[in-house]
C-alpha cells in the first residue's frame, strides 16, 4: 500500500533558497532559520522527492540569476579566474595556477589567435557578389588585363552621394 504523502515544512523553502546561496547542508541552513534537526531528520528530508525537485528548482533559479546578472561580463570572468589562479598559486598548485592564467590570456586576446575582425568583405551580399561578378567580366570582355577588385568593391559598399 502506498503511503502518504506529506508535505515539505513550511520553512523548507527557506532552507533550500539558503543551501543553494550560500553553499550550506540542509542542517546549517535549519539552524539559520531556527529549526534544529537531527542528523537522522535531515538524511530522511534529504531522501525525499519533493525536497530533491524543491532543491533542483531552487538551484536553476539561482544559476538564471546569476547568468542573467548584467555585472556578469568579460571583466567579471576575467576577475575570478585571476582571483583563481592566485589561490592556486598560493596552495602551491603552480601547474593549474599557470593553466589557470594561460586561459586568462586566452579570454584577454594576448595569446593565441586573434580576434576575427570584420572587415568589407563580410557585409558583402549575395547581389553585391553578383554586381562583382558583372564587373569582372565586362572588364574582361573590353579586354582589361588587370582589374582592381578592391576599388569595385569600395565602389559598391560606398554609399551614393547623389
Amino acid at each position: 500500500m502506498p503511503r502518504k504523502v506529506t508535505s515539505l515544512p513550511e520553512w523548507m523553502g527557506q532552507a533550500v533558497q539558503l543551501m543553494v546561496k550560500y553553499d550550506l547542508s540542509l542542517r546549517q541552513a535549519s539552524a539559520e532559520l531556527g529549526q534544529d534537526i537531527s542528523i537522522e531528520e535531515a538524511e530522511a528530508l534529504k531522501d525525499r522527492k519533493l525536497f530533491k525537485e524543491a532543491l533542483e528548482s531552487a538551484r536553476l533559479a539561482h544559476y538564471a540569476a546569476i547568468g542573467s546578472d548584467y555585472r556578469l561580463n568579460r571583466d567579471a570572468v576575467v576577475g575570478q579566474i585571476f582571483k583563481l589562479a592566485e589561490r592556486l598559486a598560493s596552495d602551491r598548485e603552480d601547474y593549474k595556477a599557470a593553466d589557470a592564467l594561460l586561459k586568462l590570456s586566452r579570454i584577454k586576446g594576448w595569446v593565441g589567435e586573434p580576434e576575427h575582425k570584420p572587415s568589407l568583405l563580410d557585409s558583402l551580399t549575395q547581389c553585391d557578389l553578383d554586381a562583382l561578378r558583372a564587373k569582372i567580366k565586362k572588364a574582361q570582355e573590353q579586354g582589361q588585363q588587370e582589374f582592381d577588385l578592391a576599388k569595385a568593391i569600395v565602389e559598391i559598399k560606398a554609399p551614393k552621394l547623389n
